[in-house]
């Protein structure tokens, strides 16, 4: 009598503050992160050695990259794919409610970049968000 093997899978892990939440999961040994984000806060203030990638999938987001030593800010919007290069400091500013996909490709090693994560503790020290 053959013996079926079962298709076990490990539930996502959760993360959740007064800003929104965060589900991970792994699949084909790729970690993805879907992120709801509350409107007007803030996520991220990092860099990492490895691209990463975000999918907006609703809502609006201004994105502020740190190149050659100035802040470059840009807005996405649904359905639009965005590509942070590795080792470039980024801030995520979430203009409305927002649902986004994100992932790294690789392994990676994640640094604070200290301005940026400055305007998140600031953040979170304030908010009154139930």
């Amino acid at each position: 009598m053959a013996i079926k093997k079962e298709n076990k899978r490990l539930p996502p892990q959760f993360f959740s503050d007064k800003r929104g939440e965060i589900y991970t999961n792994k699949i084909k040994g790729t970690e993805f992160n879907i992120v709801f984000t509350r409107a007007g806060t803030y996520r991220a203030g990092d860099y990492h050695s490895t691209k990463q990638y975000s999918v907006i999938m609703k809502g609006k987001i201004e994105l502020t990259l740190r190149r050659n030593n100035k802040d470059i800010t840009k807005k996405y919007g649904p359905n639009e794919l965005i590509a942070i290069p590795s080792g470039t400091p980024h801030l995520y500013k979430f203009m409305t409610d927002t649902v986004m996909v994100e992932w790294l490709v690789g392994r990676y090693n994640l640094q604070y970049y200290e301005p940026y994560r400055k305007i998140i503790r600031e953040q979170l020290g304030k908010l009154k968000i139930s």
